[in-house]
């Protein structure tokens, strides 16, 4: 970073010397004024850009008062879903027993869910448990 300044300045030296030193009737360096802003940056190149065109402008948003309240910040994001474990091979459910108690058709699995023939359609429970609650239900 600090080298290509020095290297700038040394290019300037060498760059200077190479001039070869003035005649003696021509003004030195320390003769010289001291630069001035005018004479490093002139008017002409102050000027502002030109103003892009109106479909190019876009209205600046209007400014927002202070507000007395203090306004409710927004929620944090959801945390990011937990990676899915790899998949271990299942084996597919198959049917333990089949049959039919109390006139009820029904098919236990060997994931221990059951399916029984209900008056109102085929219902699937997660386990015989929650057959004997729904039919509890019923009754």
């Amino acid at each position: 970073m600090f080298a290509s300044t020095s290297r700038k300045e040394r290019e300037r030296a060498e760059a200077k010397a190479a001039e070869g030193s003035p005649s003696p009737g021509e003004p030195t360096a320390s003769d010289a004024p001291p630069a001035s802003f005018d004479d490093a940056w002139p008017k002409p190149d102050r000027t502002r850009p030109p103003e892009p065109p109106a479909a190019a402008r876009r209205p600046s948003p209007p400014p927002r008062s202070p507000s007395t309240f203090t306004e409710a910040a927004s929620p944090p994001p959801p945390p990011p879903a937990p990676e899915p474990e790899p998949a271990v091979e299942q084996p597919p459910v198959t049917v333990l027993k089949s049959g039919i108690v109390d006139g009820m058709a029904y098919s236990l699995y060997s994931d221990g869910s059951i399916e029984a023939q209900m008056p109102e359609g085929m219902m699937r429970f997660a386990s015989i448990d929650e057959l004997r609650a729904h039919l509890d239900q019923r009754s």
